[in-house]
């Protein structure tokens, strides 16, 4: 496999063995033809194996203890398995020319299905006729997630990466809702999470470039980490007949099926990793642990107004007007890693940069039109969430 040993015996890593001098891992006779050396020439049915078929049982058990007739306790369990999204595919051409081209990334057709398990245990009470409050903690295992890899000492091309099942990550919190239905026309549902998501890799793509000595297996806040999310819907709506309870003018009921929603999001920054060296010149050098800095919260409200009005027996038209990013706020998404922020990279306040705007000095050039062109190249628009928008729009059911 994986594991390799030195001549008494002793485990030792891959590396030790890679700096230790061109020591190539003995194959099985069996695996492949061989030359004089030992090494393979890949040409032997045997140094090839079928694809093994997954049996993945997925259970899916849930609980409800009734306490009371006002308190609940629940509690479920999950399993949940993924076909591989990508990286799977490899044919023959590839193996044909795998020696060719040793620097591109290989596909791995042997990659396993991801699997998430996933625990949560919950109590729910009355608070009143028509409220309620919820309480529940969870935790999910991400096990096989897929990542990059380097295998190294191989023979013939040294080393070379693919993909393989390997990270794993974690993902626990805890959940506090408050529910309010529809009371003086006013329906709420408000609720905070509370999370702490770490694992070895946010993507497939995590460890690249870090693998020439094996892979990272610390755990880590992963990308997707939101360590606190608040959200809150509330609606408030008039009903039409005999249920109508708003203004009326010369007996029309003006405001009968009418109706406002405000849904309100708080999220905490996700993480990044901070750099002391600005993208620009390369961004090597980390400020800390990986993942150890954070961005901004972001704070989104949406507002849909609408109202329903009667054509004709079970004909019914909506028309709605609704706002996305109400308050037109500049949330953040992403920043530089040199600076913590999403207009300004470090650049030009680092050595390089002084130097950069020192030579167009030297070189009688307008200092003004590089900042301004410079300005305009850093800002990037992915880094920021999009601005106010207003959709005006009709809904025909019948």
């Amino acid at each position: 496999g994986t594991q390799f040993y030195n001549a008494s015996g002793s485990e030792v890593s891959a590396a030790s063995i890679k700096q230790a001098g061109a020591i190539h891992p003995f194959l099985k006779p069996d695996a492949a033809s061989t030359d004089g050396e030992g090494t393979s020439d890949g040409t032997h049915a045997a140094a090839y194996e079928d694809y093994k078929t997954q049996i993945n049982p997925m259970p899916r058990v849930a609980f409800s203890f009734p306490i009371s007739d006002e308190a609940n306790f629940f509690a479920h369990y999950d399993i949940l398995v993924q076909r591989p999204a990508s990286n799977t595919l490899a044919t023959a051409v590839d193996y044909f020319y795998f020696t060719d081209n040793p620097g591109i990334t290989k596909n791995n057709p042997d990659l396993r299905p991801t699997r998430t398990i996933d625990y949560e245990v919950g109590f729910q009470q009355k608070l009143s006729n028509s409220s309620k409050l919820k309480v529940s903690a969870y935790y999910k295992e991400l096990r096989d997630m897929i990542q990059f890899r380097t295998f190294f000492p191989v023979p013939i091309i040294n080393q070379y990466t693919t993909y393989d099942n390997q990270d794993f990550g974690t993902v626990k919190g805890f959940a506090f809702e408050y529910e309010l239905r529809r009371t003086n026309n006013i329906s709420l549902i408000a609720n905070y999470t509370l999370q702490f998501a770490d694992g070895t890799g946010s993507n497939s793509n995590s460890q690249r470039g870090l693998t020439s000595r094996g892979n990272l297996r610390n755990l880590f806040p992963l990308s997707y980490d939101e360590r606190h999310r608040v959200n809150a819907n509330m609606d408030f709506r008039y009903s039409a007949g005999r249920f109508y309870n708003g203004p009326s003018v010369n007996g029309i009921d003006i405001l009968s099926n009418f109706g406002v929603n405000i849904q309100t999001v708080a999220v905490s920054g996700r993480p990044y990793t901070a750099t002391i060296t600005p993208e620009e010149l390369g961004g090597a050098q980390i400020a800390g642990a990986l993942n150890g800095a954070r961005q901004p919260w972001t704070f989104t409200v949406n507002m849909r107004i609408d109202k329903t009005f009667r054509i004709a027996d079970r004909l019914n038209l909506n028309v709605y007007a609704r706002a996305s990013n109400l308050l037109d706020r500049r949330n953040v998404l992403s920043v530089y890693s040199a600076t913590g922020s999403p207009e300004d990279d470090g650049f030009l306040a680092s050595s390089n940069g002084l130097d950069k705007i020192q030579n167009i000095q030297n070189s009688n050039r307008t200092v003004e039109a590089y900042l301004a062109s410079y300005q305009w190249a850093i800002v990037n628009p992915g880094f920021f969430a999009l601005p106010r928008r207003i959709f005006l729009g009709a809904i025909l059911d019948f």
